[in-house]
Order: C-alpha cells, then sequence, then structure tokens
C-alpha cells in the first residue's frame, strides 16, 4: 500500500512580479486621476448650482408668506486669488432705513470647490441699484473687505433687478477654471436666469 505525502508548497510574488503590478497600478491611477477630479468638481458645480436656486426659492417663499421683501446678499472678496463671490446670505432689508438684517448664517460655494463670477458671465451685477450694493456690513465678509450685491424679491413675485431677462442671469464654475475678466464661460459651469418681473428661475447646465 503507497502513501503519498502532499508536500506545502508557499507561493510568494517575486520582486520582478511585485514591480510590474505597481507599474501597472501606477499607469491606472495617472489614467483615471483627470476623469476622477473632473467627476468631483461637476458633482461640486452641480451642488453649488443647485444651493443657489433653492436660496432663491427659499427668499420668494419668505416674502410671500411674511408679506414682505427678502434679499440675498452675493459676497464678493479675494480668498486664495481669486476674487469672486465665494458665499450667499438671506437677509431682510428695512424698507425706511434700508438696514439689512442676517435671517440666517452665509451659505459657502462647495468650500472653496466652485465660484461664482462677476462680468459678462453674471451681467445681472452691472445694473444693480446703489441702495443695493457696497461694503459688507456682517463678519466675516467686513473683516475680509467683501463688497457685496444685493437682489431683492418681493411679496408680489416680482424682483429688484432692472435689467432685460436676457441678461439677468449669474454663472458659478469650478476654481480650477477660475479666470479674471471671463467673457467665456468653461467646458463646464452652472447659470441661473432669474425673471425680473415674474421672479421665474431657470438652470443652464452644459
Amino acid at each position: 500500500m503507497k502513501t503519498h505525502t502532499h508536500k506545502n508548497r508557499q507561493h510568494g510574488f517575486t520582486i520582478v512580479e511585485l514591480i510590474i503590478v505597481v507599474a501597472i497600478a501606477s499607469m491606472l491611477l495617472a489614467f483615471s486621476t483627470p476623469y476622477v477630479l473632473s467627476s468631483l468638481q461637476a458633482a461640486s458645480l452641480t451642488s453649488s448650482g443647485d444651493m443657489l436656486m433653492h436660496k432663491i426659492s427659499q427668499a420668494q417663499q419668505r416674502a410671500l408668506t411674511e408679506n414682505r421683501a427678502m434679499a440675498l446678499q452675493f459676497y464678493f472678496y479675494d480668498k486664495e486669488g481669486i476674487e469672486a463671490c465665494h458665499a450667499v446670505q438671506l437677509v431682510s432689508v428695512d424698507p425706511v432705513t434700508n438696514v439689512a438684517a442676517s435671517l440666517e448664517e452665509p451659505v459657502y460655494w462647495s468650500e472653496g470647490r466652485t465660484v461664482l463670477v462677476s462680468g459678462d458671465l453674471s451681467p445681472v451685477f452691472a445694473e444693480i441699484a446703489p441702495a443695493d450694493k457696497g461694503e459688507a456690513e456682517f463678519e466675516p465678509f467686513s473683516s475680509r473687505g467683501a463688497t457685496f450685491f444685493r437682489v431683492r424679491f418681493y411679496p408680489g413675485g416680482s424682483t429688484s433687478l432692472s435689467v432685460p431677462l436676457r441678461q439677468a442671469y449669474v454663472t458659478l464654475v469650478g476654481s480650477n477654471n477660475y479666470q479674471e475678466e471671463m467673457s467665456e464661460p468653461p467646458s463646464n459651469y452652472y447659470t441661473v436666469q432669474i425673471d425680473p418681473v415674474a421672479g421665474r428661475v431657470r438652470s443652464y447646465r452644459p
């Protein structure tokens, strides 16, 4: 009667095999990183745009239910070399004194990954009335030397905007695509249009 003895053999990776595995993993990572970053940037942009749409809707709803004007203040200041709008805040404005009172904490665009630009991509700010723009009085924006632009929403549905519909929009872009005095949108952006008369809001996303 024969007995068979099985010898246990331990198999491991050789140095050459390990080098090959590391090289392949590095190549895959190098090829996938741009797509991952692009996806993250697109998600941040969508989140910021949706948040702005929500804030506009919130201002409109409060104006209607409280029967008084509500406003959104857009704060522009320099952050890490980017001079743009980095935050928005819901406020009420005294119709007699024109003094604003904050109704909630400011909201920032996706932790700095997104900014709202001025100029040709956001022409709505070009015709803001003098009473609705100036140096920021609320902290932390006052300490940062920020300026604000204010858009008011009235109980009847109209707004304080005096621009035609074709110019009543603002645009958000990724901070990595930001350039001074942008006249053309990058491949990825989020535009919000506000009807000055009816208050209807539309979004445009490539």
